[in-house]
């Protein structure tokens, strides 16, 4: 299963391109038009709760991606997902503070990974059963232009075959993938909370890192100074009286 479609950045967009929009690129209209075909419970609930649209209005003002067809899919992938990744984010955000707690107090943070765990599963379900449906979706897709293409007179019989064999290897291939997501999904979905877990605690874990060394910088300069300040009242000539 592509990790595009398992773990989504609705959430974390700061590596998304803010280059300018252009006709060939998904701008903010287009996103939009995107989310109402295929999640308009989305936008809904942004009209309801001022909270979740600032997190719709971040991914509209940054998203910007060729308008390909491997980008369409990838976008109809991320307004279905839109809620999973909100719920994946904030399971992170919790995770954090249990694994800052725990350090703090030094409790065991066993059950905190368990709690974790139990609770980012019935997401990963979610996502999977989403990433089945968009491929059982672009297959529905290709056939119906298959079907299309051979009622089409205006091209020539070889390019309506090369066109013909393009679209029937795409829908081998989303086949036997469909296949593969169905094959041992409980397994799949397991895989997934493990690289889930796995990048959480290495995110977490750089911060910390970030933390101490700022901390220790923060603690050397304050040293510094206090050193130089003493060099300096030591050196200070006493005032005559």
């Amino acid at each position: 299963m592509r990790r595009s479609l398992f773990i989504l950045a609705t959430l974390a967009m700061s590596s998304a391109l803010y280059a300018q929009a252009d006709a060939g690129h998904y701008n903010r209209e287009k996103v939009l038009d995107i989310f109402s075909q295929y999640n308009p419970a989305v936008l809904e609930n942004a009209r309801q709760n001022a909270d979740y649209n600032a997190v719709l209005e971040g991914l509209l003002a940054s998203y910007n991606a060729p308008e390909t067809e491997e980008n369409r899919y990838e976008l109809i992938a991320l307004a279905r997902n839109f809620d999973n990744s909100i719920r994946l984010k904030a399971l992170a955000v919790n995770y954090e503070e249990a694994v800052l707690l725990s350090q703090m107090s030094g409790l065991d943070l066993s059950s905190a990974v368990l709690h974790f765990r139990r609770e980012l599963t019935p997401v990963f379900q979610n996502i999977w059963a989403v990433t089945v449906q968009l491929r059982e979706y672009q297959i529905d897709e290709y056939e119906a232009q298959l079907k299309e293409l051979r009622k089409n007179k205006t091209l020539s019989k070889e390019a309506r075959q090369a066109r013909e064999v393009v679209l029937k290897e795409k829908i081998k291939a989303l086949k036997t993938e469909i296949k593969s997501l169905k094959k041992d999904a409980g397994a799949q979905i397991l895989s997934a909370v493990d690289v889930y877990v796995a990048e959480t605690d290495r995110s977490i874990a750089e911060k910390l890192e970030a933390e101490r060394a700022h901390m220790q910088e923060a603690s050397s300069k304050q040293v510094s100074q206090t050193k130089n300040l003493q060099v300096k009242t030591k050196n200070k000539k006493p005032v005559a009286k």
